[in-house]
C-alpha cells in the first residue's frame, strides 16, 4: 500500500508543518536578496582561487556567475562522478548505472550495474527517462531565464489529462477510475448541495453578507454552482447527452461510448455515496495538480533534463572555467600561513591524492559528507561557531536521527534521516498502451475494450499501491514507443524499495501496474530502477530539514549555514569574511527544486559580493513531505 493515507492525517500529525503558501512573508524577505541578487563588481576577486566541490546545478551556478560577472576568479569544479549535473541525470540507451549496495555514506561498495537497453524504432526519437528532476514549474523564473541564455529549448510538461487514470485497491473493486470521472461527479455533488442549502449557508454570520444583500447574493452563487458544478437550471446535478441534435448535455464526466457519427453514450453518474466511500483522495495524489508548484503550465527541456546541466557546465567552460570528474574530494583544511584552504583529491590509478589550493571553498555536495571530508580543526575551531555547530546537528540528523531536538518515533518504525529516500522506475513500452490501438483501416474502429477509452497523452495516473504513479510521456506522441516513469515513491516505501535487488523492485512495479490492465503490465518492455539513496556522492533525494529538530530549532540551524562561514583567526578570535560556502537547493526555501539551488548558489555570490550584507533569514522552513512530495 502507499506510504500516506490522506493530508488531514499528515496535518494533524505534523500541524506545524508547512508548504509554500505559509513561507510568503519569509520568501519575500529572501527576494530581497535573491531576486536581485548582489553582483561582483568586475575583477572584484582577481588573483583569487575558487574550488566548488560537486557540479550539481547549484556548483555550476556558481562557477556561472563568478566567470559570467567577470570577477576575475580562477574557477575550479572538483566532481567525484564521471559525469556532471548531480541528480540532475537523463538515462539513455547504452549508459550504465551503477548504484552502491547500501544506503551508507561511506565505505560503501558498488552493487550492480544496470545497463539501459532502451529501444529505438527507425523514425522515433531518441528515448531517455529522467531519473532525477522531470519538470519545471512556470514559477521558477531564475532556471527559464537561464535556459533561454542558453539557448536550451523547452516543451510542455503535462502535469494531469483529465483521461488519466486512479486506482484504489479498496475502491470500485480495484478498478482503475478516470479522473474526470471522480473529479467532475465529485464537483457536479458539492455544487448540487450547495444549490440547494445557498441561503442558509450564506446566513453564516462568518460569510460576511448584509441581510440586504442576502437574496441576491443567494441567486449569485446559485448560478455560479450552476456553472462551477454543471448543474440543470433548478441546480440539480445530472448527466445527460443533451438534447437531441443541440450541444447541451452535461459531460464533463465522460462517455461510455463517445460521440463520432452517433452522439455517444454519456457515463453514468456516480453516486456522492460511492464517492465518499471510496477515498478516492486518500492515498493518491489526485490533487496535486491544483497546489502551485504543480500549476500549469509546467515545462521539460527538449530532450531531457540533462540539457540544463550540459547547457551550465559549455557555458562555464567557455567562459574558462575548469571543470574536473573523476575527481572525488577526500579532504577539507585550512592553512592559516597560507591562509588558504587545502584541498585534497583522489586520483583514479593510485592512492597518492592531488591538492588543491583555494581561497573561497563551495561546496554542492550533500552536507552530511563533510562529516568525514573537513578537518577536524575546521570543525573544532576553524569555522564560525554558529556555522559548525549547524553542520553538526546536519549530522545528528543523519547518522543519529533519534538523538535530534524534538524527536517523535514513528508508528510505523521508520526512522527519516536529513537526507530523504526516493526512487524511480522507468519502462519501455508501446505506446498503443495508453495512446490506444490503431483505428482498423477496414471498420474504421477501434477495439471492443477500447470503446469509450479516451486516449492518455501525457500526465500522472494516480495509485495506492506503493508505486505511487506513472508518468505518460509529454513529447512525441507519434512515435511507436515511449518511456514511462512506472514508480515514483517516498519515505518508507523508497526506503524499503532501495534495499532489494533491481529485478525485485522491477517485479514489484510491473505487480503494481498489472492494477490498471493486465494487457498495460504485461506490455511494459526494458526497465531500470534508481534508489536515489543509493547512488554513490550523492546518498538521497532531497534535504529533509524536519529530521533536524523542532522546528524553532531546524530553522536557526539552516539560517545560521546560508550565511556561509568564515575562518576564525586562532590569536585575534576574530572572523574573516565569509569565504566557505554550501549551496544547492539543499539550502534553499524550494528543496528538491532546480530553483532552489540556483537560489542558494545567487546567495553565495551576493555574500561574497558583499561580506557585511547578510541573506535574510527565513521565519520557517518548508516541509519537503508538502513540497516535493505532494501530500
Amino acid at each position: 500500500m502507499g506510504q500516506y493515507k490522506s493530508r488531514q492525517e499528515f496535518l494533524e500529525n505534523n500541524p506545524r508543518s508547512i508548504a509554500f503558501a505559509a513561507l510568503a512573508e519569509a520568501t519575500k524577505m529572501q527576494d530581497k536578496i535573491t531576486n536581485q541578487a548582489i553582483k561582483l563588481n568586475p575583477n572584484q576577486l582577481e588573483g583569487k582561487e575558487v574550488i566548488i566541490i560537486g557540479s550539481g546545478v547549484g556548483g555550476l551556478t556558481t562557477a556561472y556567475e563568478l566567470l559570467a560577472q567577470e570577477s576575475g576568479a580562477k574557477v575550479t569544479i572538483l566532481e567525484a562522478s564521471h559525469k556532471t549535473g548531480g541528480r540532475c541525470m537523463s538515462l539513455r540507451t547504452g549508459d550504465t548505472l551503477i548504484e552502491d549496495a547500501n544506503s551508507d555514506l561511506f565505505d560503501s561498495k558498488p552493487g550492480k550495474p544496470q545497463v539501459v537497453r532502451f529501444k529505438r524504432p527507425v523514425g522515433d526519437s531518441e528515448p531517455y527517462l529522467n531519473a532525477g528532476p522531470g519538470r519545471i514549474p512556470s514559477s521558477h523564473k531564475r532556471l527559464l531565464s537561464y535556459l533561454k541564455r542558453f539557448s536550451v529549448d523547452v516543451e510542455i510538461y503535462v502535469m494531469n489529462s483529465e483521461s488519466n487514470l486512479v486506482q484504489k485497491n479498496e475502491s470500485f473493486g480495484g478498478k482503475p477510475m478516470v479522473y474526470r470521472r471522480l473529479d467532475h461527479n465529485t464537483r457536479g455533488w458539492l455544487a448540487h448541495m450547495v444549490y440547494k442549502n445557498a441561503e442558509e449557508l450564506l446566513r453564516n454570520s462568518k460569510v460576511g453578507i448584509s441581510k440586504s444583500n442576502l437574496k441576491t447574493r443567494v441567486e449569485e452563487l446559485q448560478s455560479l454552482m450552476i456553472s462551477f458544478g454543471e448543474l440543470d437550471v433548478d441546480g440539480t446535478y445530472s448527466a445527460t447527452a443533451g438534447s437531441p441534435g443541440f450541444e447541451d448535455g452535461k459531460t464533463r464526466a465522460g462517455y461510455e461510448v463517445l460521440p463520432g457519427v452517433a452522439a455517444g453514450i454519456v457515463a453514468d453518474v456516480l453516486s456522492f455515496d460511492k464517492l465518499l466511500e471510496s477515498k478516492f483522495w486518500e492515498g493518491t495524489k489526485f490533487y496535486q495538480p491544483t497546489d502551485f508548484l504543480w500549476q500549469p503550465t509546467l515545462f521539460q527541456p527538449v530532450g531531457g533534463m540533462d540539457q540544463v546541466q550540459h547547457a551550465f557546465a559549455q557555458q562555464v567552460a567557455a567562459l574558462g572555467g575548469n571543470i574536473l570528474l573523476n575527481s572525488p574530494v577526500k579532504k577539507i583544511k585550512w592553512d592559516s600561513t597560507k591562509e588558504k584552504y587545502i584541498i585534497s583529491v583522489g586520483q583514479v590509478g593510485t592512492e597518492e591524492p592531488i591538492y588543491y589550493e583555494a581561497d573561497y571553498c563551495v561546496c554542492n555536495l550533500a552536507m552530511p559528507f563533510l562529516k568525514n571530508i573537513l578537518d577536524s580543526d575546521l570543525l573544532k575551531s576553524g569555522l564560525e561557531p554558529e556555522f559548525k555547530d549547524a553542520l553538526k546537528a546536519v549530522f545528528v540528523a543523519q547518522f543519529e536521527p533519534t538523538q535530534a531536538p524534538g524527536y517523535k518515533p514513528r508508528k510505523d518504525g521508520y526512522v527519516p534521516r536529513f537526507l530523504a529516500c526516493t526512487s524511480k522506475v522507468g519502462w519501455q513500452a508501446n505506446r498503443s498502451l495508453w495512446q490506444g490501438s490503431p483505428i482498423s483501416p477496414k471498420t474504421m474502429g477501434v477495439e471492443k475494450s477500447e470503446v469509450g477509452v479516451v486516449p492518455i497523452f501525457g500526465g500522472i495516473s494516480w495509485t495506492d499501491s506503493e508505486i505511487q504513479q506513472i508518468w505518460y510521456p509529454s513529447t512525441a506522441y507519434q512515435d511507436e514507443k515511449g518511456v514511462l516513469t512506472g514508480a515514483y515513491n517516498f519515505d518508507k516505501v523508497a526506503h524499503d524499495w532501495g534495499k532489494l535487488p533491481v529485478d525485485e523492485r522491477l517485479t514489484k512495479a510491473r505487480n503494481d501496474a498489472s492494477k490498471f490492465g493486465k494487457k498495460f503490465a504485461e506490455g511494459l518492455g526494458e526497465g531500470v530502477a534508481i534508489a536515489w539513496q543509493n547512488m554513490p556522492n550523492i546518498k538521497g533525494g532531497w534535504a529533509y530539514w524536519q529530521a533536524v529538530g523542532d522546528a524553532n530549532y531546524s530553522t536557526k540551524q539552516f539560517n545560521a549555514i546560508a550565511q556561509g562561514s568564515g575562518i576564525i583567526d586562532s590569536k585575534t578570535k576574530n572572523a574573516s569574511n565569509a569565504n566557505f560556502f554550501i549551496v544547492g537547493d539543499q539550502i534553499s526555501s524550494l528543496p528538491g527544486w532546480q530553483e532552489g539551488a540556483i537560489a542558494a548558489a545567487l546567495n553565495a555570490i551576493s555574500r561574497m559580493a558583499k561580506p557585511d550584507v547578510q541573506i535574510q533569514p527565513l521565519k520557517n522552513l518548508p516541509d519537503t513531505r508538502l513540497m516535493v512530495e505532494g501530500i
